[in-house]
């Protein structure tokens, strides 16, 4: 059986005054739900994760290629071709990736081809692309997903 043929929007949820969130999963997927940004705004990964806290969640951390194989279907047919950060970084740390939200070491990372590649050496957020991970700068406008524990 496909895991994915479950993904579907099924509604809105505010996660602060300034940014609404769309629910991308009517079931939990592998015991969490997944919130995708509605709009587009310079990425900023403390504010964004702090508005992942109030759903509940935190910006993604990938757990396993299973995961991101999920996430990267739903990225390419949810967010309208625009870039989609998750909750890995290596700012301050060169080349060692680590979850934002709790500092240790990031789970699972499948990169695209000839990435990472810290282009001009400002390269420290990561992005979620439907064929793997990419390094990139962190202020640029984009969309960002939430990973809440259902």
């Amino acid at each position: 059986m496909s895991i994915f043929p479950i993904l579907l929007t099924i509604g809105v949820l505010m996660i602060s005054s300034a940014q609404a969130v769309t629910y991308l999963t009517s079931e939990p997927y592998n015991g969490k739900k997944y919130l995708l940004s509605n709009g587009l705004e310079v990425f900023d990964l403390a504010k964004m994760n702090a508005r992942c806290k109030g759903s509940g969640g935190y910006l993604v951390d990938i757990d396993n290629s299973s995961e991101q194989n999920w996430l990267e279907y739903f990225v390419s047919y949810e967010a309208g071709g625009h870039v989609v950060y998750t909750g890995i970084t290596d700012e301050g740390s060169e080349g060692h990736y680590y979850h934002y939200n709790t500092k240790k070491p990031a789970k699972y990372l499948g990169w695209k081809w000839r990435q990472p590649d810290n282009w001009k050496g400002k390269e420290h957020c990561v992005n979620i692309a439907y064929n793997g991970l990419n390094d990139i700068d962190c202020g640029r406008k984009a969309k960002y997903i939430c990973e809440v524990p259902a």
